[in-house]
């Protein structure tokens, strides 16, 4: 294993009301998926705010915990409440996904919390950097630069609003039975081990 591998890891999401996670439920159903048994299963149903994270070794997960916690009692942007609609069903990197719409507001408060929590990012050695690109490929000279600054590439302009639903080997109907989204909660998520899923360690509210 290379050894800028380390856990636990941390991200941060936005997590569907069950209303929604019920609707993608019986879509793939329909489709005989059982998503249960999908990959990306260990990631569940969500928006990625933050992309998964090592922690650095200037901070512990107790302060990341109360950063956290901090940072919702102050933020007065609720934009995420908001109720989304859905565009369709597209294939996006290496996943089928639902594409959602978003707003400015909303964009703002997702590019906020990626910004204010990548103090807590452990930061890679150049030897690491090297490792860790590798799980990315042809990557333009701007998404390089996002991902030297950020450690992730598909940020900003390179990013949409979208909920993963299957891997690229499941071919998926898009029948427009699902019209919205709502999302509970925004959380801080945990991962234990390389095979282990995210679990929610802290919530917006």
């Amino acid at each position: 294993m290379d050894n800028y591998i380390q856990f636990p890891r941390y991200s941060i999401y936005l997590i569907p009301n069950k209303s929604f996670i019920d609707q993608v439920e019986k879509l793939l159903l329909k489709n005989n998926v059982k998503y249960d048994n999908l990959g990306i299963s260990k990631y569940g149903l969500h928006y990625t705010v933050k992309a998964p994270f090592y922690l650095s070794h200037l901070y512990n997960e107790e302060e990341l915990i109360n950063s956290f916690q901090e940072y919702f009692l102050s933020n007065q942007n609720r934009s995420y409440k908001e109720v989304f609609n859905v565009l369709g069903l597209k294939k996006i990197k290496n996943v089928i996904a639902l594409e959602m719409n978003s707003n400015e507001k909303f964009n703002f408060l997702c590019n906020d919390i990626m910004r204010y929590f990548d103090l807590f990012r452990k930061t890679l050695n150049q030897q690491e950097v090297q490792k860790d690109l590798k799980r990315f490929s042809n990557l333009t000279s701007l998404e390089m630069e996002y991902y030297l600054i950020w450690g992730y590439p598909y940020l900003f302009e390179f990013s949409n609003h979208h909920i993963s639903v299957s891997d690229i080997t499941k071919d998926v109907i898009f029948d427009n039975s699902i019209k919205s989204l709502n999302y509970s909660y925004i959380s801080l998520m945990k991962q234990d081990n390389l095979n282990g899923k995210f679990i929610s360690i802290c919530k917006s509210d």
